[in-house]
């Protein structure tokens, strides 16, 4: 949030109560975010009063412009910009690192003073988790967001898993293999290049692919929390890429850490992933490219 912003305004304001919202930027759809948190992004600049949102209804509008979110856009713009005009790229860079710092040293005094007892509290401090582990987004988020393409990776690779499915239900419709047609389905995508591929006909739709990783992507949170808690000392990005089969489920999965490509950490993934579903489609298959951020 910006310097100079009361902060309290977010949490005063009963309009920003509920509510989720999609944002779109840069041709890609993020999100759900909740009223609070897009009021958030406002301030930090992660947003701008231009950026389109909709509430999943279809329409979309610049956020500036919705009613709930006109005053928080008109000050996170005046703040930003009297804060760029003061203290320059640099200072403003320095300030977050500094507020970044303060608040994980108030966390670990919370943890110290809520522990009792000068042994147990060293040996619960030694054996807990870190607390940044304990929410998704403060320790645990989101390096890259999700990418939609056609992947090059030959199969089976070396580093390559595929996930085992269950048994199709009996009375579910077996997959149909056919090869591509000459136009793409409706509302699908039409021939192009596409990332991690050549120019290729695809017929699968990426904004319901998009749709799905949005809503699935926390069951993987789970997953990384418990790696971070078997090996504190690993700090960093793990890219996974994953690929869709033509009957909506995932069919196999790369992680690109090369630490962690066999253990627990694939294994859990592998099981939540098993659990997305997506619509069937015809043709070549996609994959969805993202990356998770542990511990810092």
């Amino acid at each position: 949030m910006a310097p100079g912003t009361d902060e309290r305004l977010l949490f005063d304001d009963p309009r920003l109560e509920g509510g989720e919202w999609l944002f779109r930027r840069d041709g890609q759809v993020f999100g759900p975010v909740d009223s609070r948190g897009v009021a958030a992004m406002l301030y930090r600049g992660d947003l701008d009063p231009r950026t389109p949102v909709s509430a999943g209804d279809g329409a979309w509008r610049p956020v500036g412009e919705v009613p709930i979110f006109l005053v928080h856009a008109k000050r996170a713009v005046a703040a930003i910009q009297v804060e760029r005009e003061v203290t320059g790229a640099r200072a403003l860079r320095d300030r977050r690192r500094r507020r970044r710092t303060a608040a994980l040293v108030v966390a670990l005094v919370l943890l110290v003073l809520g522990a009792a007892g000068g042994g147990f509290l060293l040996a619960r401090r030694r054996n807990a988790p870190s607390p940044l582990l304990e929410d998704f987004g403060a320790g645990i988020g989101i390096a890259s967001a999700a990418r939609v393409g056609v992947s090059s990776r030959a199969a089976p690779a070396e580093d390559e898993v595929e996930v085992q499915l269950d048994a199709p239900e009996r009375n579910a419709p077996a997959p149909r293999r056919e090869r591509p047609a000459r136009a793409p389905a409706p509302g699908g995508r039409a021939a192009g290049a596409v990332a991690g591929g050549d120019l290729v006909l695809t017929q699968f739709d990426e904004r319901k692919i998009q749709a799905v990783v949005a809503r699935e992507q926390r069951s993987l949170v789970p997953c990384f929390r418990e790696e971070a808690s078997r090996s504190p000392e690993f700090q960093g990005d793990v890219p996974i890429e994953f690929a869709i089969g033509n009957d909506g489920r995932v069919a196999a999965l790369w992680i690109d850490e090369p630490r962690l490509r066999a253990g627990p950490l694939r294994d859990c993934l592998q099981r939540a992933l098993a659990g997305w579903r997506f619509d069937p489609f015809p043709g070549q298959r996609p994959t969805v490219s993202l990356a998770f951020r542990i511990g810092r």
